[in-house]
């Protein structure tokens, strides 16, 4: 499983005490390598599990295969990313991408991180868009553009906040990491044989009607803030809980920590706590406050 959650919030403190508690819409981290659903998102909310990542070409509206190969925390061992090849002439045309619902969710935030292969190295500039339905209009979710290098520390999206008209929307809210050169990350000419990976993509949300899917799993935490200790409230028990800094640093790890969890030894600030089910095949994500 995966040791660490890559993408967090950099801007924890701005986000969560402007929008409030944020939940995970959609998330793709590739813990299985095989099966039907390992290019599903692996959480979030039950409606957007049946969703898979694509790799796609405008120009042909096609879509061409995925592997999985090493992901962000490959030295775990069961860690993957989204692979393709065949990225060459693939400017302004050729991107993966993913569709999620929206529907009660509102001040979205978007996590991805990317990488080019090494010795067959993919393109080095990516922009993110998105668009409301199939038949919708790409939009830039921000001006920047993605840089990406054969690591998996350049090509972050860290916290990019996407337009309101996605949120609580009635159709299907896709995101785009499109190519926009035909320059690889080593400066040569993509050629066929280009590989982009791409791995840890978060969307979380603010739910705004208060109710909260129940998924029989780590439903909610309290007290939050807390002090001493966090209680668990779920269905099924989690196998080991991540506790995380807001830069992706692990700084405890809790097996089997049944209805509690102490946080009486952690400095006070704002951390992530990620839910691990026994089966590895259920995961939640919650922010929570130590003072």
């Amino acid at each position: 499983m995966k040791k660490s959650l890559l993408f967090v919030l950099a801007f924890a403190g701005t986000i969560m005490f402007t929008y409030g508690q944020l939940d995970t819409v959609t998330a793709f981290t590739f813990p299985v390598e095989t099966g039907l659903d390992s290019l599903n998102a692996n959480y979030g909310l039950s409606v957007n599990l049946g969703y898979g990542i694509r790799f796609e070409t405008e120009s042909t509206s096609s879509s061409d295969s995925i592997e999985l190969s090493n992901g962000v925390y490959s030295t775990s061992g069961t860690d993957f990313a989204a692979t393709a090849d065949d990225w060459h002439n693939g400017a302004t045309d050729k991107y993966w991408s993913i569709k999620f619902k929206t529907t009660s969710y509102t001040n979205l935030v978007l996590y991805s991180k990317q990488r080019s292969g090494g010795s067959t190295p993919g393109p080095k500039y990516f922009k993110v868009q998105y668009k409301i339905g199939s038949s919708g209009t790409w939009s830039d979710v921000k001006a920047d553009t993605v840089t990406v290098a054969n690591d998996w520390t350049t090509g972050v999206v860290d916290a990019w906040a996407i337009p309101s008209d996605a949120w609580n929307a009635s159709e299907s809210v896709y995101v785009r990491w499109i190519s926009v050169t035909n320059t690889s990350s080593t400066g040569v000419t993509v050629d066929s044989t280009g590989i982009s990976k791409i791995d840890e993509i978060f969307v979380l949300g603010t739910n705004s009607v208060g109710i909260t899917e129940n998924m029989g799993f780590c439903n909610s935490i309290y007290p939050n803030p807390a002090t001493d200790v966090v209680n668990i409230i779920g269905n099924e028990a989690a196998a080991v809980v991540y506790i995380m800094t807001m830069d992706g640093c692990v700084v405890s790890t809790v097996n089997n920590p049944g209805s509690q969890i102490n946080v009486s030894g952690l400095a006070s600030g704002n951390y992530m706590l990620r839910f691990v089910s026994e089966s590895n095949t259920t995961q939640r994500i919650h922010n929570i406050i130590v003072e």
